[in-house]
């Protein structure tokens, strides 16, 4: 009891200031041996479970970098004499293009190719 109560007091102080991980990190314990520790000792006294604080470590970058997107176009068969591609999804989720929008595909001199959407009327 006197262990649980000890372990409570200790726990009541650093929630004021830190969330559950943080507080586990202080303590040197782990998150799941924490929240057991903590619901055997509020059950045996009978006391209600400490309100920890709403933070998040937030890291501290310079500048946010664009994450690049690397995939491959890859090959999904031929009808024919024509041929069909997977194009990744995530190109038309970053270009904001819906399922059954219009979208218009053009050659651009030898090697490169245009996805478009043409402008609404």
């Amino acid at each position: 009891m006197k262990r649980d109560a000890e372990f409570l007091k200790k726990v009541r102080e650093l929630a004021v200031e830190k969330n559950m991980s943080a507080t586990a990190k202080v303590l040197k314990i782990p998150v799941y041996t924490l929240r057991a520790r903590l619901l055997r000792a509020t059950i045996n006294l009978g006391e209600i479970p400490p309100q920890f604080a709403k933070t998040r470590v937030v890291k501290k970058v310079a500048k946010a970098k664009k994450r690049k997107l690397i995939d491959t176009v890859r090959a999904a068969g031929k009808a024919g004499s024509s041929k069909r591609v997977i194009i990744p999804q995530y190109i038309f989720e970053e270009l904001g293009w819906n399922k059954g929008d219009k979208v218009l595909i053009r050659r651009s001199g030898k090697n490169k190719i245009i996805i478009e959407k043409p402008a609404s009327k």
